[in-house]
C-alpha cells in the first residue's frame, strides 16, 4: 500500500494558468481520506509560492512542502524546517561570473520569491502565478548587487538560455565546486526573443551539492517511517528525474520530457491542462480499492478455515 504522494507543481499539478484543476484536488483528497496517503508538494518554486498553492488546496496540503528543488523541507504544522540549505556567497559569485562572461540570463529563488534580471524581461511573458498571488514579479535592474546584499538566503540559482547556449556553458558551471546542477528543464511559460518571436527557454537549476527533490523526499520518508517503495511521485521536467527514480510508483505527465517518460512506470493519458494528475490518481484509487477488497476477502477465508466447523468465534 502506498503512504505518500509527491507531486511537482508547474506542468503537473497546476494547469498553465497556475491553478489546480478540480479533478486533481478531488482525486488527491480521496486517496488521503480512503487510504491515508499523505500528499506533498515538491517544486523548484520558492517556499512562500509553494505555500500559496498549498493553501489553495485547503487542508489537503497542510502537512509538508518541498521547495526550491529540495533545498527546503518544511513541516507546516510545526512551522519547522526539516531541511534548509542555501548557496554560499562564493558559489553565487562564481555562478554570476560564468553567466556574465557568457552573456547568459540568470535568476535566483529566495524563500519568498523569484528574482530575475530586468534586462531580460522581454524573454518572459507574465507568470500567471504571481498574478494569482496579487504580487508583482521581482525584476531587478542590478541583479548582481541585489543578490550579493540580500538578507534572505538563496537556496536556488537558475541559469537560463536556449539549448545551444546552455550546452556551451554547462562544462564551465560544473567546474564550480560543491554544486548540484539539475538536468536541463524547459519553461512552462513561453519566452520570446528580442524581436518578440516565441522561443523555447531552457534552464538549469543549481543548488548545494546533494540537494534534489529526491534527497528531500528521502529525508521526509525517514522522518515519517515510510519506505521508498510506498511513495508515488508525479512530475514532468528534468528536475523531477531524481524524484521519480526513488519512488515506488513513478508517474510522468503526458506533457513530460521524453527523458522522464523513459523511467516512468506510468505516463498520464491527459496533460496538465486536462487534469492528467486527477485522471491517473482516480485510476489508482480504483486499483487500490480492488486490492483492498481482495485482501479482506482473503483474510475472511483464512479466518473461516481457522474456525472449527459449526462453532462461531466467541462461542
Amino acid at each position: 500500500m502506498y503512504k505518500m504522494l509527491v507531486t511537482d507543481l508547474d506542468g503537473t499539478l497546476l494547469d498553465d494558468d497556475k491553478k489546480i484543476p478540480e479533478i486533481n484536488m478531488e482525486a488527491i483528497e480521496k486517496l488521503q481520506q480512503d487510504f491515508g496517503i499523505i500528499p506533498v508538494i515538491a517544486t523548484a518554486r520558492p517556499l512562500e509560492v509553494a505555500r500559496y498553492i498549498a493553501n489553495q488546496g485547503g487542508d489537503v496540503f497542510q502537512g509538508y512542502i518541498i521547495a526550491t528543488n529540495g533545498a527546503i523541507l518544511m513541516d507546516l504544522q510545526k512551522e519547522e524546517y526539516l531541511i534548509n540549505q542555501s548557496l554560499l556567497p562564493k558559489q553565487i559569485r562564481a555562478l554570476i561570473e560564468v553567466c556574465k562572461t557568457n552573456d547568459l540570463e540568470y535568476e535566483c529563488m529566495t524563500t519568498k520569491c523569484e528574482v530575475a534580471d530586468a534586462s531580460y524581461s522581454y524573454r518572459r511573458v507574465i507568470d500567471p502565478m504571481y498574478d494569482n498571488m496579487g504580487v508583482e514579479f521581482n525584476y531587478q535592474e542590478d541583479l548582481e548587487n541585489y543578490m550579493m546584499h540580500l538578507e534572505d538566503s538563496i537556496p536556488l540559482f537558475s541559469v537560463n538560455g536556449t539549448e545551444e547556449e546552455l550546452d556551451e556553458v554547462l562544462s564551465k558551471l560544473k567546474q564550480i565546486p560543491n554544486l548540484q546542477i539539475s538536468r536541463r528543464c524547459t519553461r512552462t511559460t513561453p519566452g520570446v526573443d528580442e524581436q518578440g518571436k516565441l522561443e523555447t527557454i531552457c534552464y538549469h537549476d543549481i543548488m548545494q551539492e546533494g540537494v534534489t527533490k529526491a534527497s528531500a523526499i528521502e529525508t521526509l520518508a525517514n522522518y515519517l517511517g515510510i519506505d521508498k517503495r510506498e511513495i508515488i511521485a508525479i512530475g514532468d521536467g528534468g528536475n523531477d528525474m531524481e524524484m521519480l527514480e526513488v519512488a515506488g510508483l513513478k508517474i510522468a505527465m503526458k506533457n513530460a520530457s521524453d527523458e522522464l517518460k523513459t523511467i516512468a512506470d506510468v505516463v498520464t493519458d491527459k496533460d496538465n491542462n486536462h487534469g492528467g494528475v486527477g485522471v491517473v490518481l482516480n485510476d489508482l484509487h480504483r486499483i487500490l480499492e480492488k486490492k483492498q477488497a481482495e485482501a479482506e476477502k482473503k483474510k475472511k477465508c483464512l479466518e473461516d478455515l481457522e474456525s472449527p466447523k459449526g462453532i462461531e468465534p466467541g462461542d
